[in-house]
């Protein structure tokens, strides 16, 4: 049987007023001479901005959590420490800026005879993962803020009112079994429920610093990956559901120690830690043994998630430095004019750390975990670029409501784009071609396209294709408004 006009009909990708970014391929028909890649965020050059240098302390803090107050639009910054084995702890500090942090003297918890320091008091059953959430549309001001963490072999919840003084939720845990390390906690509007992304449990096999034995085979035990589960109060949760693990292509022994999700632009973007195990080099201190990097993957239902650009690092230890062998991004703070990226870096890899701390290699220090930041343009997770031979994307169709203004978030000094309006089945729409664009040539988050014509997309009562015409210039975003 002969397929009718309509069955020919190409499919039709339906989207809002949000900023369509470029993670995944739902949105291009075709490339032409440009290309897409990751954007890596800039690392500052006070970094690290904030490392363990109170006794209380110890040599290193294991995994934090940040929010920003609306009232006060202080910085508030929660982490775990690790003074000695076996013995963890909970802290608090602030900032004017995101980025310099200090201890308020809270005076909650005694140590050594004195409460003048940023101790809190552990929920009951705290082990040392933990992420918190500041809740703003909760009605019950005693659990404003939520906290999840690690409680045995599971998760556990807290409630506060303030941050500061916690309270265990009876029963905990509320999720069991699961792996350890730290969860992902928000409130989804889009689903109506609390998301939570923790890992799934995992029986994982001991090795030996100071005997490494033989390279073990990660095929024949679950390795760490990443799940998901659901709640209508934060209290009670679904059983966990595997949603992305490793793959052939990440090749034996790469696992996701955990993943950080934000959502943006009516669509959610991991950021995801991958572990390298033990590569079979005898040197643990060699190439990438034991070492921990993030890479992007992204999901328009925060179920099922694609690797971003062919899994290239987003963010990564620099050679030679304070992080060079362990990177975990913890919070993702996206603010007005940019985004802030909130990671813990280490140069001891992640095996034999209480054998290296403290110790010289190549002419420098090993250290413990400590703060950076780092900072992506808005929207700046990913590009499609093009030289000076020109180059072009091409939307599938697009059906959207209003249309007054399209704007875009380019750079284009030194180059210019251009866009032209396409029928459903490619031809030029009159009035709306690459002739009739006024090209953009500067470096903008808001260029907004005009054309000769006067001509608006609001006009157009049908599906449409977007043509961008980029020479030497990269194209983050777009976005079709009121």
């Amino acid at each position: 049987m002969n397929d009718s006009p309509i069955d020919r009909l190409p499919p039709i990708v339906e989207i809002g007023p949000e900023c369509q970014l470029f993670l995944d391929d739902l949105l291009i028909d075709s490339l032409e001479n440009a290309v897409r890649f990751v954007h890596q965020p800039v690392k500052n050059a006070e970094n690290p901005v904030f490392a363990m240098e109170k006794p209380w302390e110890g040599p290193r803090f294991l995994y934090c959590d940040l929010a920003v107050d609306p009232d006060t639009a202080d910085y508030k910054l929660w982490y775990s420490i690790y003074p000695e084995v076996d013995h963890s702890g909970l802290c608090y500090a602030v900032s004017k800026d995101g980025v310099h942090f200090e201890r308020p003297e809270l005076g909650l918890v005694e140590f050594d005879g004195s409460t003048a320091n940023n101790l809190l008091a552990k929920p009951e059953g705290f082990a040392h993962d933990m992420t918190v959430m500041q809740d703003e549309r909760e009605e019950d001001s005693a659990r404003r803020y939520k906290m999840a963490y690690y409680y045995a072999g599971g998760v556990g919840m807290a409630w506060s009112a303030d941050g500061l003084s916690w309270t265990a939720h009876h029963p905990n845990p509320v999720i069991a079994p699961s792996g350890d390390a730290s969860q992902s906690l928000f409130w989804d509007p889009c689903y109506g429920l609390y998301i939570m992304y923790v890992r799934p449990n995992g029986l994982h096999k001991k090795r030996s610093w100071r005997n490494q034995g033989v390279p073990y085979d990660a095929s024949v035990f679950p390795t760490r990956r990443m799940g998901r589960a659901e709640s209508v109060d934060a209290a009670s949760w679904t059983h966990i559901e595997e949603i992305i693990t490793p793959d052939q292509r990440d090749g034996a022994g790469t696992e996701f120690y955990y993943m950080t999700v934000l959502q943006y632009q009516g669509a959610y973007i991991g950021f995801l830690n991958i572990y390298h195990e033990f590569t079979g080099d005898e040197d643990p201190l060699a190439g990438t043994n034991y070492t921990i990097d993030a890479q992007l993957a992204f999901s328009r239902d925060g179920r099922r998630w694609t690797r971003v650009c062919d899994r290239q690092v987003f963010l990564g230890g620099d050679v030679q430095a304070w992080d060079e062998k362990r990177v975990y991004i913890d919070h993702v703070q996206v603010e007005e004019d940019r985004i802030r990226i909130y990671y813990r870096g280490s140069n001891i890899p992640h095996f034999g750390f209480n054998d290296l701390l403290g110790t010289e290699h190549n002419g420098r220090t090993l250290r413990g975990d400590a703060l950076g930041v780092a900072e992506l343009r808005t929207d700046g997770f990913v590009s499609i670029a093009a030289g000076e031979r020109s180059g072009s994307l091409t939307t599938r169709p697009l059906r959207f409501a209003g249309g007054g203004a399209l704007r875009l978030n380019a750079d284009a000094a030194g180059g210019e784009v251009r866009v032209e309006v396409r029928t459903l089945y490619g031809a030029p729409i009159a009035g709306l071609g690459l002739d009739e664009c006024l090209p953009l040539g500067e470096d903008r988050t808001d260029h907004q396209v005009q054309w000769r014509s006067g001509r608006k997309l609001a006009e157009l009562n049908e599906p449409v294709r977007l043509h961008f015409n980029l020479r030497q210039s990269r194209l983050y975003s777009f976005q079709i408004a009121d």
